[in-house]
C-alpha cells in the first residue's frame, strides 16, 4: 500500500500587491514515493504559480537543492535532476514549507536553468548589470 503525506509548498509573491496572502501556501496530497515528476506535474496543473503581463516569468523549485526550473512561456519544466527521483528526498527536514518557489523575474529561464546546473551564481533577479551575488 502506498503511504500519502502532505507536502508543503511556498512561492515568492511576483508584485507588492501579491503579497496580501503570502507566502501562497499550498497542500498537495501525494504517494510517498511520487517522483519529481509526478509532483511537478501536480503542481502545475492547480496553476499554482502567478503569471505575469508579459508573459515571461522564470521560477525554480527548490527544497534541499534546487530541483527543476520552469517558466512562464514553457509547457514543461527542465529538471536539475533526474526527474524520476523521489521527491521526498529533496523536501527541507523538520521545515515549512518542505519546498520552495523562487520568482526570477524575467530572466531568461535557460540561463537561470545554466547557472543551477552548473553552480553558477544567479544572474541578478531584477535584471541589474552588476555582479551577482547568489551562489547554490
Amino acid at each position: 500500500m502506498n503511504e500519502v503525506f502532505e507536502l508543503i509548498v511556498w512561492r515568492d509573491s511576483v508584485c507588492a500587491g501579491d503579497d496580501c496572502d503570502a507566502p501562497h501556501e499550498l497542500a498537495l496530497s501525494l504517494p510517498r514515493e511520487s517522483t519529481l515528476r509526478q509532483a511537478a506535474a501536480q503542481l502545475l496543473d492547480v496553476r499554482y504559480l502567478a503569471s505575469i503581463s508579459g508573459g515571461k516569468a522564470t521560477w525554480f523549485l527548490e527544497g534541499k537543492r534546487p530541483l527543476f526550473v520552469f517558466a512562464q512561456q514553457w509547457t514543461q519544466p527542465r529538471f536539475l535532476l533526474p526527474p524520476d527521483s523521489r521527491v521526498a528526498s529533496f523536501m527541507l527536514p523538520d521545515g515549512k514549507p518542505h519546498l520552495q518557489f523562487r520568482y526570477w523575474c524575467q530572466v531568461d529561464p535557460d540561463r537561470v536553468f545554466d547557472c543551477l546546473k552548473d553552480g553558477k551564481p544567479l544572474p541578478d533577479k531584477y535584471g541589474r548589470e552588476d555582479p551577482p551575488r547568489r551562489r547554490v
